[in-house]
């Protein structure tokens, strides 16, 4: 008796241990859209084993367990296919999943293949007469939270010194920004934008963390179409001397058309360089206003809810030259773009990413040093700009370079107090430098409190 039972164990034990290697999920025949989570049995993979994935017949990469997602209460191995971030056209696919484990003269040795057919379905199909879109603010007491990062990076080309140019990565910065609803009446919006504490900044190896005790908020007045009409910055007197250094973000809201839109709607949009630390009219706020071409690319899905994909482009010349630090920018060169996923049904911003190159041609005086990201005068700075300076520099992304009060914009300061600028070359001729600066701004939706 002792022994059946030993016996039984062993042959449970044995079922226990192994699996048969099949895609669980998605089924066969399952429409799918934005990130596919394609489930298999953790049990079915031997120690040693990895995954080669192929779709519609093609490899596509190889991946060992370890770098996959584990459901461990269902057992499951979870491999991500982003079908957008690869650009995957709708309609039906095949995804297969081949079980390697060893080598067997010299290859891979394949132990199992499984495959389903899935349908596709990103894109979203208007009704005929397009769809209304306009922010809601309803109700009051309604936090938007948002995922905030950036990246700046600069190559440098000295004209005629056979150089090859370097790409650096100059500024990093991470934080969570509260989008506050405050009141809603006669179609206007009472808002507030804050940073969520803590927010992490600086250049890659050399970081510091900024807590709440630092962060302002600054209020707008927004209309339904995502106008501002007012602004006000409580950034006075009395909150410098209490604080020594003071923080400040506004996210910038794309401006709507009120009027039902369908793919392919064309409309002149509007870059605002505005200045956070100013109140009033938002014509006093922002002193310049680039224009910019938007079109209505399509409707989709974007991280859960029906979006709709708006993008703003604009390459041209900022309106004037402007001095740095001894350097003088000359007709600078800007390419703008900015993709905008606006849920319609919430009436609400999910995600924004915007990308800005600069390229300029700098003439350095005799002895001059500094760069974009130098510490001393911030960049861009007089007119409204795409860069703050240092800790006692006001300005951010949109926002106005010249001298503000104690604090400074999150966005893109100018670097660490007592970092010297990237692109010094002092010299007793000047010299003639193009010079690239690169920004990423990445708005996420976290969540809606």
């Amino acid at each position: 008796m002792n022994r059946l039972i030993v016996g039984l164990w062993l042959i449970f034990g044995v079922a226990w241990a192994q699996a048969p290697f099949t895609i669980v999920r998605p089924l066969d025949g399952a429409r799918v859209r934005e990130t596919v989570q394609v489930r298999f049995p953790i049990r079915s993979v031997p120690q040693g084993g990895f995954i080669g994935v192929s779709i519609d017949g093609k490899f596509v990469e190889a991946v060992a367990p370890a770098a996959l997602r584990s459901d461990r209460e269902r057992g499951h191995y979870i491999y991500e296919w982003n079908t957008k971030a690869r650009n995957v056209p709708d309609g039906q696919h095949t995804i297969e999943l081949t079980l390697y484990s060893g080598t067997e003269g010299g290859n891979p040795r394949v132990l199992a293949r499984s495959s389903v057919r899935v349908i596709v379905a990103n894109e979203i199909k208007p009704p005929a007469g397009g769809i209304r879109l306009q922010y809601r603010w309803l109700p009051p007491g309604k936090v938007v939270r948002y995922n905030m990062t950036y990246t700046v990076k600069e190559s440098t080309e000295i004209q005629y010194s056979g150089l090859t140019p370097e790409e650096n990565t100059l500024y990093e910065l991470r934080f969570k920004g509260d989008l506050n609803v405050l009141d809603w009446r006669n179609n206007l919006g009472l808002i507030s934008w804050i940073v969520f504490p803590p927010a992490v900044r600086g250049a890659p190896g050399q970081y510091e963390v900024l807590t709440g005790k630092n962060f302002a908020p600054v209020y707008q007045e927004v209309e339904s179409t995502g106008r501002v009409r007012y602004q006000n910055a409580r950034i006075g007197e009395q909150l410098q001397q209490e604080y020594d250094v003071l923080y400040y973000w506004v996210g910038d809201l794309a401006i709507i058309p009120p009027k039902p839109l369908k793919p392919g709607d064309r409309w002149t949009g509007t870059i605002v360089l505005g200045n956070p630390l100013r109140s009033g009219d938002i014509s006093e706020v922002a002193e310049d206003q680039v224009p910019a071409a938007a079109r209505l690319e399509r409707f989709e899905w974007e991280r859960g809810y029906k979006c709709a994909k708006i993008v703003y482009e604009f390459t041209g010349n900022l309106p004037s030259d402007v001095d740095v630090g001894g350097i003088r920018l000359e007709k600078a060169k800007i390419k703008f773009r900015r993709e905008t996923y606006f849920a319609y049904d919430i009436g609400q911003i999910v995600r924004q990413r915007t990308t800005i190159e600069i390229e300029t041609t700098q003439r350095e005086q005799p002895g001059a040093s500094g760069g974009f990201m130098g510490g001393g005068a911030p960049p861009m700075g007089g007119r409204g700009g795409f860069a703050g300076g240092d800790e006692d520099e006001g300005g951010m992304i949109g926002g106005r370079g010249a001298r503000g009060p104690r604090g400074g914009g999150l966005g893109l300061p100018g670097g660490a107090p007592g970092t010297p600028g990237g692109l010094g070359a002092g010299g007793q001729a000047p010299q003639r430098t193009i010079n690239r600066l690169t920004i990423n701004e990445d708005m996420v939706l976290d969540k809606i409190l």
